[in-house]
């Protein structure tokens, strides 16, 4: 890097030569220069992103209501910490037991295509347990138990959960909350917020609130020099049936489309592959509703305009990460209905 993490100067001059030698030095001394990359773990979409999700950018995950923007966001924490880093999850919609739940579910299908507990078991298993058995006992009794809580166990300090309130986690709270995980974990956090639209600010009007806290967000990524990726709600006319989420879709697109380096849409593959892929094979509905396209819409260090696929394992609380280009023509809203 450039200057040393976190020592971002807004509103400092630097003359080019300076900042040469600056980069010069770094290099010398053997370490990157330029933003750090945080691999998102799917490897097709890091492929996309040339290495990842950088420092200083604001990705935004938007998507219908239930077609898996926070599964597909607290995998990315949690493959940024089962590599090595930091994660600081912000959750306005889920309590702290809700995600451990689809974590351990997760970490036990992780590398292991047999049968294993799903988020369903795990959940019986921890609100019916009356015994006084511990953790391992519990998750011991369930396929993969024991090997997830092992793995949780090995990134359990630099996995921050944080349950925030539309009352009163402001972005301030969030600054703040990034400096305390940095300073206790010695790592600037990859951060995943959800969702945007749940961060209050002091403004009258839901569109002029979200572009400060846009803004906000952005202005946290370049200064703690971190990823942040918001999840991002759609305006309820994006919530008909048969049509296909674009960015111009999400509530306060405006603002968010100007601030956001990326953009990424989830949909359903059912609901945007073309017509001819369903009416003349009627087999393909099964089995598109089992893959989700995620689009990236925007992407200001790569390339843009590309629709990935990958399949769903929401049983288990996440999407298989191997994924590919979608080969079948896609469509702008949806024109069939099974």
């Amino acid at each position: 890097m450039v200057t040393p993490a976190g020592s971002r100067d807004a509103g400092s001059l630097r003359p080019l030569g300076a900042l040469l030698s600056e980069t010069d030095d770094v290099l010398r001394r053997g370490s990157p220069a330029g933003a750090r990359v945080w691999s998102t773990g799917f490897p097709a979409l890091d492929a996309v992103l040339t290495g990842g999700l950088r420092s200083g950018e604001l990705v935004l995950l938007g998507g219908p209501a239930g077609h898996g923007k926070t599964t597909i966001g607290l995998q990315l924490a949690r493959n940024v910490v089962a590599a090595g880093a930091t994660a600081l999850v912000l959750s306005y919609e889920h309590e702290s037991h809700t995600l451990l739940e689809r974590l351990i579910s997760m970490e036990a299908a992780e590398g292991d295509p047999g049968e294993v507990a799903g988020v369903i078991d795990v959940r019986r298993a921890l609100e019916t347990a009356d015994d006084g058995g511990s953790l391992d006992t519990v998750l011991g009794s369930l396929p993969g138990g024991r090997r997830a809580l092992a793995a949780l166990g090995s990134y359990g300090d630099r996995l921050q959960i944080h349950e925030s309130s539309g009352a009163t986690t402001t972005l301030d709270t969030i600054r703040a909350t990034v400096d305390r995980v940095t300073e206790a974990t010695g790592q600037a956090p990859f951060v995943l917020l959800d969702y945007i639209q749940k961060v209050p600010a002091d403004r009258g009007e839901e569109d002029d609130r979200i572009t400060a806290v846009a803004e906000g967000l952005k202005d946290l990524a370049l200064s703690a020099r971190v990823p942040v990726v918001a999840i991002s709600a759609a305006d309820k006319e994006a919530l008909a049936a048969g049509h296909r989420m674009r960015t111009h879709d999400l509530r306060g697109s405006s603002a968010l489309a100007f601030e956001a380096d990326v953009v990424l849409i989830v949909n359903d593959k059912v609901d945007v592959v073309s017509r001819e892929h369903l009416v003349y094979n009627l087999g393909n509905i099964q089995r598109f509703r089992g893959w989700s396209v995620v689009s990236v819409e925007k992407n200001r260090h790569g390339k843009a305009h590309v629709e990935l696929e990958f399949a769903k394992d929401f049983e288990h609380g996440r999407f298989h990460t191997e994924g590919q280009e979608v080969t079948e023509r896609l469509i702008d809203d949806r024109v069939f209905v099974s």
